[in-house]
């Protein structure tokens, strides 16, 4: 058999090979799956606006005990850090110096006596004498001036001896009320004096406490143009948040306002006052003053971790019903815990995706996964 061999021929068989082949072969084509993408709702609720504040508290009273006598300190006799009623004796000091001149002052005060007496009885003797011309009228004039002296040397030397006593009393101190002792800042045998600036220990008052924050000068000037009600609701809606993130039991009220803007801090002290029956708060506790100033009613909130701010715009993806995305512009207003309150934009019950880093784009599907939001974001 003889072959005819056309070089021509070859040459698009080989060409038009490739071609033949990829007619063969099906057309394969993949679709990624829906990206999850967690979901949540708006809300809707009145939402009262709280303002924070940080604050330090105080006792009702706190007293520095110091010494207002001279002397040594005999004992101490009372437990750092405990309760202590008034009256009760705190410290004793060296009392012989205190004793001895109280009776110096007693002794003084009899022979003053003995003296008053002793012109009393010249002064009866000279006047019957002188209406009778027996004396001169300056021998009773002397004689009332012995009188008139010796009487205000009784009062003089009683006096004396008051103070003597007085003093002799400040060797005793003694608690002023009922209170939280601290820290004695002496011990027995140190000496005091009342002329030293040394605070022998401290008493507080902590049946009520005084809490003290300072609001700035753009806060006064905001808080000064609430309405009387605004106002008068704030300073009787005062919580105290603790430095482990509770809420304090009891409820506060503001007690008073600085009279002045303190020009080296640019702010203004306020203080409150809170019920302490449980003895929770002591003085120096750190805590935060939250005062509730409004209410927001029918406020659309949303998580704050679901609005995505680029410069000035603030947008979020709405899901619409076939679970695709859509940008839609906000206007977000006062933040709420881990809440945005959202002005306009959006209504109560859309769904709104929380994107974070992933990687999605408007108009894109997504698979939902339902986020539930906790009660205590409202």
């Amino acid at each position: 058999m003889k072959f005819n061999f056309n070089p021509k021929t070859l040459l698009f068989g080989f060409l038009s090979l490739p071609f033949l082949l990829a007619s063969c072969k099906k057309e394969v084509v993949t679709e990624a799956p829906p990206m999850k993408v967690n979901v949540v709702k708006a809300i809707q609720s009145d939402v009262p606006l709280y303002e924070d504040f940080v604050a330090q508290v105080y006792g009702q009273s706190d007293v520095d005990i110091r010494a207002r006598v001279e002397g040594w300190v005999t004992s101490v006799n009372f437990k750092e850090g405990s309760a202590v009623k008034k009256g009760q004796l705190l410290y004793t000091i060296d009392d012989i110096e205190y004793k001895n001149r109280l009776d110096r002052q007693a002794s003084e005060v009899t022979q003053a006596t003995t003296e008053l007496v002793r012109a009393e009885s010249e002064l009866s003797r000279v006047r019957p004498l002188t209406e009778l011309n027996a004396l001169s009228k300056k021998d009773l004039d002397n004689a009332v001036a012995e009188f008139e002296a010796a009487k205000a040397h009784v009062a003089a030397t009683k006096s004396s001896l008051e103070n003597a006593k007085v003093e002799l009393g400040y060797t005793r101190v003694l608690a002023p009320f009922d209170g939280i002792v601290g820290i004695s800042n002496v011990r027995e045998g140190d000496y005091v004096s009342r002329t030293g600036t040394s605070i022998l220990t401290t008493i507080s008052s902590v049946t009520g406490v005084r809490v003290r924050f300072q609001i700035s000068e753009r806060e006064y000037l905001r808080i000064a143009q609430l309405t009387p009600e605004e106002i008068e609701g704030a300073k009787n809606n005062v919580q105290l948040m603790l430095a482990d993130g509770s809420i304090y039991s009891e409820m506060g009220t503001v007690n008073f306002a600085d009279r002045e803007i303190d020009p080296s801090t640019g702010t203004m002290t306020i203080e409150s006052t809170f019920p302490n029956p449980n003895g929770l708060l002591r003085p120096g506790l750190f805590v935060k003053a939250r005062i509730l100033f409004s209410t927001y009613a029918g406020a659309v909130m949303i998580p704050q971790r679901a609005v995505v701010q680029l410069q000035h715009i603030s947008q979020v993806y709405v899901v619409g019903e076939s679970d695709s995305l859509k940008v839609t512009t906000i206007e977000p207003g006062p933040k709420v815990g881990d809440a945005w309150i959202i002005k306009s934009g959006l209504k109560a019950g859309d769904r709104v995706a929380i994107i974070g880093s992933a990687g999605v784009t408007p108009n894109a599907k997504i698979e939902v996964v339902e986020q539930k939001w906790p009660e205590e974001n409202k």
